[in-house]
Order: C-alpha cells, then sequence, then structure tokens
C-alpha cells in the first residue's frame, strides 16, 4: 500500500471502546490505536483484543490510515500484539522507545516484513543512533519524536518555544533525509488547552523538516493539518516561481529574479515544485 501525506496521528487509548470508535471520524489522517502507555498493565491484555477487533473492523473501510502502538519488545508483549493484529486493515506499526536497529529487525521478523514502520524516538541513545534505526531496513516508513521520555532521560525540562529539543528534532530530520525515508513525525503537545503554542511549535516542526505530529486530543487535529498543508498563498507562490523558471530555462539562465525581487536559484525552484506536488497529493488524498 502507498501511504498518502500524513500530517495528523491522533492516538487512541486500545481499552476504551468509545475512543476506539470515535478516533475515526476525528478528521485525522492517521489514527494510532496504542496497546503500549495509554493502557495500564492489567489492561494490555483486554485492549489488545479490542484493537484487533478494531482492526478487522477498518478492513476495507474508507477513511484514516491506521497505524497499532504495539508494547516495546522488551516487555514480552510486543510480539504477541503484532500477531492479534497483523492482517486486512492494519497499515502500518508504531514502535516506542526504538533505541537500535536490532529492534525493527526483530519486528520484521514478527510481521514477516511488508508492514510499515514508524519508529518512535525516545531517549539519547535513539536519538544518537538515528541513522542506522531510520536506515534498518526497507519497512522503515519514517521516526517519530518523543518529546516527553527523551526530555527525561536527558534531564531536559519542557518549554513554551520547545527550543531544548532542537538539536534533537534536528538530528531526527537529517537521519530520516540521509536514510531516504519519509520526514519524520513530531511528538505530542500535552498543553491540550494551548492553541497558539500548538500552532507555533507545529509550525516550527515544519520549518526544520519534520512532516507530520502526533495528536492526543481531535481538537488538536485542524490546527496540525492546517500547519502542514501549502496556503493557498504558498501554491500561488510556488506557482509563479515555477512558471519565472520555465521561462528562463528558455534564455538559458539558471537563475532569475522575481517582480518582487526575490532571487530564484535551482533549490528554490526544487522547493516550489515540491510544494505543489505536496498540494496535490494532499488534495487528491481528500478526493479518495
Amino acid at each position: 500500500m502507498s501511504l498518502p501525506p500524513l500530517r495528523s496521528w491522533l492516538y487512541a487509548p486500545g481499552n476504551n471502546p468509545k475512543l476506539l470508535e470515535r478516533v475515526f471520524t476525528a478528521g485525522t489522517d492517521a489514527v494510532i490505536l496504542d496497546l503500549e502507555d495509554a493502557v495500564p498493565p492489567a489492561e494490555k491484555a483486554r485492549a489488545r483484543s479490542m484493537v484487533a477487533t478494531a482492526v478487522r473492523a477498518h478492513a476495507g473501510v474508507r477513511g484514516p490510515v491506521l497505524f497499532v502502538r504495539v508494547n516495546h519488545p522488551d516487555t514480552g508483549l510486543a510480539e504477541d500484539d503484532v500477531k492479534a493484529v497483523l492482517g486486512p486493515g492494519l497499515d502500518g506499526l508504531r514502535v516506542p522507545k526504538v533505541e537500535s536497529p536490532e529492534t525493527v529487525q526483530m519486528l520484521t521478523a514478527w510481521t514477516g516484513g511488508g508492514i510499515p514502520l514508524v519508529c518512535n524516538i525516545e531517549s539519547a541513545l535513539g536519538v544518537w543512533n538515528a541513522r542506522e534505526i531510520a536506515s534498518a531496513g526497507a519497512d522503515v516508513l519514517t521516526l517519530a519524536f518523543g518529546a516527553a521520555d527523551f526530555l527525561r532521560d536527558v534531564n531536559g525540562l519542557s518549554t513554551s518555544d520547545a527550543l531544548e529539543s532542537l538539536h534533537a528534532r534536528s538530528q531526527l530530520v537529517l537521519a530520516c533525509r540521509v536514510a531516504g525515508v519519509r520526514s519524520p513525525i513530531d511528538g505530542v503537545y500535552t498543553r491540550l488547552d494551548d492553541d497558539v503554542g500548538l500552532e507555533h511549535t507545529t509550525r516550527q516542526s515544519r520549518s526544520l523538516g519534520f512532516f507530520g505530529r502526533s495528536a492526543l486530543h481531535p481538537r488538536q487535529v485542524p490546527i496540525i493539518n492546517a500547519a502542514f498543508t501549502p496556503s493557498d498563498s504558498e501554491v500561488a507562490a510556488a506557482r509563479d516561481v515555477v512558471s519565472a523558471a520555465a521561462s528562463a530555462e528558455t534564455t538559458g539562465s539558471g537563475a532569475l529574479r522575481l517582480a518582487n525581487g526575490d532571487f530564484v536559484d535551482v533549490a528554490i525552484v526544487r522547493r516550489a515544485e515540491a510544494t505543489l506536488q505536496l498540494s496535490e497529493a494532499l488534495r487528491a488524498a481528500r478526493e479518495e
């Protein structure tokens, strides 16, 4: 399956039947049915059964992409999680707290290959090994950042501008680019009533090279979707750049100045082309 661009990833606890239904109608591009942190130990087996049922019910149904976050392999629960949810309806797996390529290889062995994996990077060691993790196999779709666990691991403090994780997030962007996988996904914004902060930090992530962000609540989804969707003005500007470049090519020039005085070279033209391609891909996904 070829997955569309995925801007928003909304979590739902695997042991909450009401949320397991509602998450599919929240307008998110992808849902993550969670068997890990959102589920207490006594509920793990029940949640696994409920999520497996939800996955089967999703098969062939038009709606958001469906991923399941399994437990970490060290818990002894992950292999049973994977086997329970494999099959029609499942689009991929979220793997928590990945710190080495061996974890990716273990998951691939359990799935038999062909199931996209999003590897959550949530520790200093995970960031340190991000390139090797992103390059660990053809099933790695991308990496996702987990700020709360990362800051706990490095004894950092969360701030409103998220600059304390800037270096780590930039490392994930570089790792994904070098490995040739999708741009990384940013982590959740835990201040649920702070829409301004969510928008600011999400646009910051986009400017760093991220694409997509995880969400804890449906109210966050429209803000995240908007931040990762090229605006009408961005699309218009990109069209102007591409058109001007096409005209300049007829004169044999590789660089030009737009009417507003901006200097445009090949890199800017390629960026404009990527903006138009993303806009079209998002439009096509909405119409499917």
